[in-house]
């Protein structure tokens, strides 16, 4: 083997494998997102984590990183603020495909409220539109929240299912709601489930408790 392209091999292995020490493994979940269980006691579970049960500091655990946690604060017409504590875990792969989880925290609004008055305002970001808005919080509202339960999942996949593979999977929607002309909702109720069906977006799934 010629010397020069020996020594090229092994300088270009040994940055290879520089490279890949600084990347931790990613966890891959071979659950679905029409795999959704639910418990005799009505609960419900997907993703490995059970609603109104698992907490923050588990789903870390489940998805081997930790999630950002942002406050999101939705004014409406009426210029009512309410307000979700909310962890994002981006890049996971889920079934074969990345995809990001938001995982709601299950908080009262007014103890919310309180976590609001202590965020920095200068630390916010706006959504799809000026109504809603995200503010990063403090690392010692993270760890004090860490045992916090969860109450909703939002699913975001990389790609966009399609009607038909969704309705292969889930079956047919027991109602179909058009919010624009841009998206629509299918209403899975059994499952707990709301799929946000967009044009120009990405796809959310929406699990929260039965009612």
């Amino acid at each position: 083997m010629n010397r020069t392209f020996l020594i090229i091999l092994m300088i270009g292995t040994a940055m290879m494998i520089a490279v890949i020490g600084q990347h931790e493994p990613t966890t891959q979940l071979d659950t679905m997102p029409w795999e959704v269980d639910r418990l005799e006691n009505g609960s419900l579970r997907a993703f490995g984590i059970t609603l109104g049960k698992t907490s923050i500091q588990e789903a870390n655990q489940i998805f081997a990183s930790f999630g950002k946690t942002q406050l999101q604060v939705t004014t409406d017409n009426d210029e009512y603020q309410t307000y979700q504590l909310i962890a994002s875990y981006d890049g996971l792969i889920i079934g074969g495909l990345i995809a990001q989880i938001q995982l709601t925290y299950q908080i009262e609004q007014n103890e919310l409220q309180s976590v609001y008055h202590s965020v920095d305002n200068s630390q916010v970001s706006q959504k799809d539109n000026q109504e809603i808005q995200l503010y990063s919080v403090s690392n010692k509202i993270e760890m004090d929240y860490l045992s916090t339960p969860i109450s909703a999942i939002t699913y975001i996949p990389s790609i966009d299912y399609g009607l038909e593979t969704i309705q292969q999977n889930f079956g047919p929607a027991t109602e179909e709601m058009k919010l624009s002309e841009e998206e629509k909702v299918l209403n899975y109720p059994e499952m707990g489930l709301k799929i946000y069906v967009h044009k120009n977006k990405p796809d959310q799934f929406v699990y929260a408790p039965l009612k």
